[in-house]
């Protein structure tokens, strides 16, 4: 077969060969070499038909014309003419297009004379296109007239439109507040620190100067010896991993997603891709060429900036250490080495940080990239100086820009040396599609949310109150530092920091109580979210254990208000206004504990609490809602008959009186079954449904939600002779409670079909009426487990399941719940992006824990075997 007949056959060899070469440019040269020599040999057949004076020059442009093509990147090509007649050259462009669409490439071409060129420079894309334009074959007298009399003449106004385009661009992206540099799952080529930011560096010097390669930034002044080296491998790397991308994907894929990470780490010889110890190499590799790509570039953005204020250079002293400042930036200063005296580095360097505390100005790349350097020197006397650890507490202690501080300790690594122990969480990977962010960039978060707290500028005003009434808010600065420290351990990740904690609070000298209260807030740091997402918080037993492990209410404060900043800052939308409001109940409810004085257990208990409830049930009924005194004994009869007893103490006096009435109208209505009711509230719709004779309602219910796409969060079931009460909550896939009636009506007409049996429940079990955009999860990311407890209600045995989320989970568990004749009461259902996590209560059909251990065991293993399927019908099949 001729050569140019397998362009893919060409491309496959050379990848097969170089699937271990270091250098990604390299590879994409030898790819970029292959396109080349089969354009040429095409352009050679069809250009016969040129004329004596008609001239075509095929010219390369943008990442083609850079030499830097992926497997599956685009091929633009300019057709450059002196005026050769349309139809010749439709000819030519249809031999060369045709050839390489045949071959799989997707081709961007234009056609133009020079003096046409020149229309189509508005577009900055179209800019920098022709900026990387490379002669590939045809007239070499025509691609040298285009090179001085278009490319030596590109209009000024273009480069400085664009160039200030670029240097807004970048420095919205690397000088935000807040902003995160590394993602979980990063798009190499637009997300920050990725090609496209290296590109625009590029090009803005390039159309100042005849560059010619990313090296060639080398001979920009402002960039020290090796520093544009590290920008040329960070480059190479990020080629390296496209072009993985694109090789096992088998099209244009840009962004490293989650699943793909294992077989992008093995394919660049990291290791196996099943030992995860293969994907945090790689990633840590990947995040180590990002941080070196967000230090260079903020570099030059400092040289644009010092070249625009060049006049208002002044010296700036704070306390005994000479800065320059331009305008309100910090720099080194103009001669010396600020750090280079190794008996006062320790002093300059946290000095430098508390100058930047106090006085707010920003603090430029170059002087951070001096004490990056420096922090090499910093060893274990740094750490365990009574002097630096005191200057570290007092910026801690200054309720201003805390966060912000912080996070430039932490990219200078002077932090990580500080606290070695929220050093060893830089880059550190969580391979979650809940996390957004590594750990150290997560923990960053929080601190620019208390950063945002201490300015009065958090977005919830509630939340702003409590943490007003919080004090030893540099102990919750702490806690937020090592929270997540204990993950790069295997094991409980907040014993394991709590360990820490301890161990960090010797070494700074805090007292024996601010040493607990770190120690607390650590340890228990997701002890809320648990709580609220998995647990009846509307049972008092529970609030009072709850208050009992707090101690008092300023320990309280502190926990929610980093159970709160810390949930907001895993990632885009995790705060739902449902997790939101679940917590301020659990907050709420423990605050009125302690207000209450009921944290020594003091009060009724047992019958005589229900007794008491009862009673003032009835005064709640003839007083408020002016029901006749007997028939409001009559209710307080029927709620102290529901079974489970948590009904009298959970369910409002309102909400008793209305089911009541619904269990009356159902009695006297021969023809129905099923009273359906909803009722939104701030985060979710609450779904009451009383039903009679209808043993299977749950599995309808489970069903309907599942199928309209919408999350079911919560459930109680309860009962009264024949009939049956469930409360469900239900919200959106994003949390926010924002449900169209049409999709309730939907819901509900299913739900009344599915009762009287003219619906089959798995018919609709497993698809939903709208597309699902959640990815598929690698199987090995996620720990299944089933887990019985018996200790927290005496009654009730919690079944704990992680599970894959999956459309119709919890209806499946139910069905496994039921073949095995037991009854639940109480739901509690938590999905993050990538996993379920829900709470089961359980009962026996005479209303007692399940203590049957292989039952119990039987019924985890049929739980632990549940898999994902697209579309089921009838029966499961596992």
């Amino acid at each position: 077969m001729p050569l140019e007949l397998d362009i893919s056959y060409s491309f496959q060899r050379l990848l097969e060969k170089s699937r271990a070469v270091v250098s990604g440019r390299l590879v994409s040269r030898q790819l970029t070499f292959i396109i080349d020599s089969f354009l040429r040999t095409r352009f050679e057949k069809s250009s016969g038909i040129l004329k004596k004076g008609e001239e075509v020059a095929v010219i390369a442009l943008g990442g083609y014309g850079r030499m830097e093509m992926a497997p599956h990147s685009d091929v633009d090509i300019l057709y450059l003419h002196n005026g050769v007649p349309d139809s010749k050259l439709a000819e030519i462009i249809s031999s060369i297009n045709t050839y390489l669409y045949d071959s799989g490439k997707e081709v961007g071409h234009t056609c133009r004379t020079i003096k046409e060129s020149f229309r189509y420079l508005d577009d900055m894309s179209s800019f920098h296109a022709v900026l990387d334009s490379r002669f590939l074959t045809g007239s070499k007298e025509l691609f040298k007239k285009y090179q001085e009399e278009f490319l030596a003449k590109l209009p000024p106004k273009f480069a400085t439109r664009y160039n200030q385009a670029k240097e807004d661009q970048l420095s919205e992206r690397f000088l935000r507040e807040g902003r995160p540099i590394l993602l979980s799952e990063p798009n190499l080529k637009t997300d920050l620190c990725g090609l496209r930011d290296i590109q625009y560096l590029y090009w803005t010097e390039k159309s100042r100067s005849p560059i010619r390669s990313l090296g060639g930034l080398a001979v920009l002044p402002f960039f020290q010896n090796g520093e544009v080296q590290a920008l040329e491998e960070a480059y190479d790397f990020l080629i390296r991993v496209r072009t993985a991308l694109h090789i096992l994907t088998g099209r244009k894929h840009d962004r490293l997603d989650l699943n793909l990470q294992p077989e992008v780490a093995e394919y660049l010889g990291f290791g196996k891709k099943e030992d995860m110890q293969t994907i945090e190499k790689f990633m840590n590799t990947l995040y180590s060429h990002q941080k070196n790509i967000f230090f260079i570039v903020r570099i030059y953005l400092d040289s644009l900036l010092a070249a625009q204020k060049k006049g208002e250079a002044q010296n700036f002293d704070y306390e005994g250490i000479r800065f320059l400042k331009i305008g309100n930036t910090i720099f080194s200063p103009s001669e010396g080495n600020l750090f280079a005296d190794p008996h006062t580095l320790y002093k300059d360097i946290l000095l430098t940080f508390r100058m930047l505390q106090e006085t707010g100005f920003e603090v430029s790349g170059g002087l951070l990239s001096e004490i990056r350097f420096a922090s090499h020197f910093l060893d274990d006397d740094f750490r365990y100086s009574a002097e630096v650890n005191g200057e570290f507490i007092r910026i801690l202690q200054n309720k201003k820009d805390r966060g912000r501080i912080l996070k430039l300790m932490h990219e200078c690594q002077v932090l990580g040396a500080l606290l070695p122990e929220f050093g060893a969480c830089t880059n550190f990977p969580l391979f979650s599609y809940h996390h957004e962010f590594t750990v150290d960039e997560h923990t960053l978060l929080i601190l620019h949310e208390l950063d945002r707290l201490d300015k009065g500028e958090f977005e919830d005003r509630e939340i702003s109150e409590v943490y007003g009434e919080c004090d030893k808010t540099e102990i919750l600065a702490l806690a937020i530092l090592l929270h997540d420290a204990g993950k790069v351990k295997e094991g409980d990740h907040s014993e394991y920091g709590a360990e820490l904690a301890v161990s960090v609070g010797s070494r700074l000298g805090l007292s024996e109580e601010d040493t607990d209260l770190f120690r607390f807030l650590v340890e228990k740091h997701i002890l809320m979210s648990e709580l609220s997402s998995k647990r009846d918080i509307s049972d008092k037993r529970l609030i009072r254990n709850f208050a009992r492990t707090v101690s008092n209410p300023d320990r309280l404060k502190l926990l929610y208000i980093l159970t709160i900043i810390d949930t907001k800052s895993v990632g885009a939308n995790v705060l739902t206004n449902w997790k939101k409001a679940i917590l301020n109940v659990l907050y709420k409810n423990s605050i009125n504990f302690f207000q209450t004085n009921r944290a020594d257990s003091e009060g009724p208990h047992g019958e005589e609490e229900r007794i008491a409830l009862a009673k003032d049930l009835v005064a709640y009924l003839t007083e408020k809602e002016g029901q006749d005194s007997k028939i409001s004994k009559t209710i307080a009869s029927f709620a102290y008959s529901v079974i489970p007893e948590s009904f009298l103490k959970t369910v409002s006096n309102r909400k008793i009186l209305k089911y009541f009435k619904l269990i009356t109208s159902l009695s006297q209505d021969g023809n129905s079954d099923l009273l359906l009711d909803l009722e939104q509230d701030p985060a979710f719709v609450t779904v009451e449904v009383v039903s009679r004779n209808v043993p299977e309602i749950l599995l309808d219910l489970c069903c309907s939600v599942s199928s309209e796409g919408l999350s079911l969060v919560g459930m109680q079931s309860y009962t009264f002779e024949e009939f049956q009460i469930h409360i469900l909550q239900v919200t959106d896939p994003q949390g926010s409670g924002n449900i169209s009636s049409e999709k309730l009506s939907r819901m509900e007409g299913k739900l009344r079909l599915m009762a009287s049996g003219e619906l089959q429940r798995d018919s609709i079990a497993f698809e939903r009426t709208e597309w699902n955009p959640r990815k598929t999860i690698p199987e090995s990311i996620i720990n299944r487990s089933v887990r019985f407890s018996n200790e927290d209600v005496t009654d009730t045995t919690i079944m704990e399941v992680r599970m894959p989320d999956m459309v119709g989970l919890v209806y499946r568990i139910l069905r496994k719940v039921f073949d095995f004749g037991l009854k639940v009461s109480h739901l509690r259902v938590s999905t993050s992006a990538d996993y379920a996590y829900d709470s089961f209560y359980l009962q026996t059909k005479d209303g007692e824990q399940v203590k049957d251990a292989e039952l119990l065991k039987s019924l985890e293993d049929k739980i632990l075997r549940i898999q994902p399927v697209e579309r089921m019908t009838g029966e499961l099949v596992f």
